[in-house]
């Protein structure tokens, strides 16, 4: 991400820009110039992973092209890129620390063959792209519009995940002086959430809290009885900022040579259950897991919880293959397999009320809906002390004290 803030990005933007929209007029000169812009950039950045990525595109390509001249069947190609897929991710996410245990952590190796923090991104949007052909959706299969789309530098370090038919059906193939202005806006947006809100106001009024708890030592007699409970509301909103500010970023740069990226996040906090929060938080990685894992999972099974157990568990391990991106997994799973049972409960109460005859709802429940929305808050921000921390014995300490401290101080001052 480190693309983002660095001084050469101005001129190199300026001058991509100029070329883009002055000099260029084809379309396919436009797209083929952004596709070599991306490349160089990524070849900068991670010179051995600008060739792996290049490789993967063309066997995403080429496992398509058989599946359609009826050389390979469409499972066989489902297969094939998965297992391509997880053996990328294992080699991006875990090599080195496999090559800092053999050749040291100053080794030229180390420098140059480990993969970007973007490689998640990239792996899933190819992923999109095949499942997609596998099912019809995409009709085409052009090389260079595949690489154009999965190489797009300004989404490529942390997404969204968008669909290859959402990246060039909702493009302007014109110069579009509102979408550059958006773009522009967006861009001043993300750099203001990034350097003044997470780098700037959580470092100056709440580093304290973060570095006390997060130090897994930590005593809680000797801390603030609200810290623990602070802390994971800290983590949760430094995460939404930082993510946030990444995805202003990347639609801004986008925007500005007229490529409409999709939203990832609308409100994610003023959701008023956690089947809600999950379509406003991360919508692209929500979205891919849900048609991509829980829908086929629910598809051969017929069972919600397993699809959701099944999405969730993908979510958290594509983050990162531990113990605490799993409990994580299978704490939000659980929630939502929670309040699936509850709205349909609830469905089955109004109509059984509607029948008798009764209002649909009961009186106290108007009174009672608004704790909804702290409460899918304070579930969600409990979860943050799985993944801000590094071991699942710290998380869980986190989360125990967060409830125990907190009612400790309430029936000593006011009880």
């Amino acid at each position: 991400m480190r693309i983002y803030f660095t001084l050469t990005l101005i001129p190199v933007v300026i001058a991509a820009l100029i070329v883009f929209w002055l000099i260029l007029r084809h379309d396919k000169a436009r797209l083929l110039f952004a596709l070599a812009l991306s490349v160089a950039v990524l070849a900068l950045l991670n010179p051995i992973f600008a060739v792996i990525a290049l490789g993967l595109v063309l066997v995403a390509h080429q496992l398509v092209e058989l599946k359609r001249d009826g050389r390979l069947a469409g499972g066989r190609v489902v297969l094939v890129i998965i297992i391509i897929a997880l053996v990328t991710l294992a080699l991006g996410k875990y090599g080195q620390r496999g090559a800092i245990a053999i050749w040291g952590g100053n080794d030229w190796v180390v420098g140059h063959l480990i993969m970007p923090l973007g490689i998640s991104y990239f792996v899933f949007r190819l992923l999109q792209y095949v499942f997609d052909c596998m099912r019809g959706v995409i009709e085409e299969n052009s090389l260079w519009r595949l690489a154009a789309f999965v190489m797009f530098i300004p989404t490529f370090p942390a997404g969204p995940l968008e669909t290859y038919q959402g990246f060039y059906e909702k493009r302007s193939f014109t110069f579009d002086r509102q979408l550059f202005y958006f773009g522009l806006r967006r861009i001043a947006l993300g750099y203001f959430k990034k350097v003044f809100v997470v780098d700037f106001v959580f470092v100056v009024f709440f580093n304290k809290v973060i570095t006390t708890i997060a130090d897994p030592h930590f005593h809680a007699s000797g801390v603030n009885p609200w810290w623990p409970l602070l802390y994971c509301i800290s983590v949760f909103v430094r995460a939404y900022f930082d993510l946030s500010a990444y995805t202003d970023l990347a639609i801004g740069f986008s925007a500005l040579f007229g490529f409409r990226i999709m939203e990832n996040f609308h409100l994610p906090f003023l959701q008023k259950n956690l089947s809600d929060f999950w379509r406003s938080w991360h919508i692209s990685l929500s979205t891919w897991c849900r048609n991509n894992v829980y829908f086929p999972v629910f598809g051969l099974t017929r069972k919600v919880w397993l699809g959701l157990y099944a999405s969730m568990l993908t979510m958290g391990l594509w983050h990162y293959v531990d113990l605490n991106w799993t409990a994580w997994g299978l704490y939000h799973a659980t929630g939502l397999v929670v309040v699936a049972r509850w709205e349909r409960w609830k469905k089955a109460r109004r109509k059984a009320r509607k029948k008798a005859g009764l209002p649909v709802s009961a009186a106290y429940e108007k009174f009672i809906r608004w704790i909804a929305y702290p409460v899918t808050f304070l579930y969600v921000a409990l979860g943050y002390a799985f993944v801000s921390t590094h071991t699942l014995g710290h998380a869980l300490r986190i989360i125990y004290l967060a409830f125990r401290l907190p009612l400790a101080w309430f029936t000593g001052h006011v009880l």
